[in-house]
């Protein structure tokens, strides 16, 4: 990877990780993940395998780090490095289709967030349990699906700031 990519889904990483660590949890510690909507910026701009190996795990990290769930440690690295894939693959099967950039982010937005907070609330049920008795639809319905809608929205508006400043996959190229 060339250092200015690196640099690049660094910089995302940090927003993100900012963004997660002081937005405060909204339903039995569940939160927006901020963090999640520039893993996929930055996957989107510098994409090839390392890059989405590497983005993933940071941002597992960093979410495991910063988690408000309790025992949402390990969900959250699981949850990062499956979504990485997906979106990676997501990304990689849009790139010969003519639609703009833009919908193209909220495309994966949409369902990245979906996977992610499937595979977050899968693997915590299985490893810790659900908080406060809740159940894995009502916390789906409840907090993945709105999560969905807002990264979509926040996802549009970062990537035409980003677009807008000349930063993007032809610029980092160069």
């Amino acid at each position: 990877m060339k250092v200015k990519h690196l640099t690049m889904s660094a910089i995302l990483l940090a927003i993100g990780a900012i963004l997660h660590y002081i937005v405060p949890g909204i339903f039995a510690g569940m939160k927006p993940d901020f963090l999640l909507s520039m893993m996929f910026l930055a996957i989107f701009i510098n994409f090839n395998a390392t890059n989405v190996a590497a983005t993933s795990i940071a941002c597992g990290l960093i979410s495991a780090l910063t988690t408000t769930f309790p025992g949402g440690q390990i969900p959250n690295i699981i949850d990062k490095c499956i979504t990485g894939f997906v979106v990676g693959l997501l990304i990689y099967a849009l790139r010969k289709i003519p639609i703009p950039q833009t919908l193209k982010m909220g495309i994966i937005g949409l369902i990245g967030t979906l996977i992610s907070g499937t595979a977050f609330l899968g693997s915590a049920y299985l490893l810790v349990g659900l908080p406060g008795g809740a159940s894995f639809g009502a916390l789906f319905m409840g907090v993945v699906i709105p999560a969905s809608i807002g990264n979509v929205i926040f996802i549009i508006l970062f990537y035409q700031i980003i677009a807008r400043i000349g930063l993007s996959r032809e610029t980092l190229s160069e």
